[in-house]
């Protein structure tokens, strides 16, 4: 099942970063449609709660959920410190 990626949260934070977190982010948003379950979860002592946590470029982190009945993920926040 492929997952629909919802952005909308982080749009503004998306036109801030560079071209090569963006080429970075764009490869893991891929892998969120596929396996949105292979991020950390956000509380460790929920490991199976749907609000995730993955990095991406070495510096970037996304917090995001995992909405199953709906097959969508929502990206909740975006931190570069690239």
């Amino acid at each position: 099942m492929a997952y629909v990626v919802d952005v909308g949260s982080v749009r503004d934070a998306l036109e801030a970063l560079p071209s090569e977190a963006l080429v970075a982010l764009a490869d893991m948003l891929d892998l969120l449609e596929l396996a949105p379950w292979s991020g950390d979860p956000l509380v460790d002592r929920n490991p199976d709660g749907a609000v995730r946590t993955m990095s991406f470029a070495g510096t970037g982190l996304i917090t995001y959920v995992i909405v199953e009945h709906l097959g969508r993920v929502d990206l909740l926040q975006l931190h570069w410190a690239g």
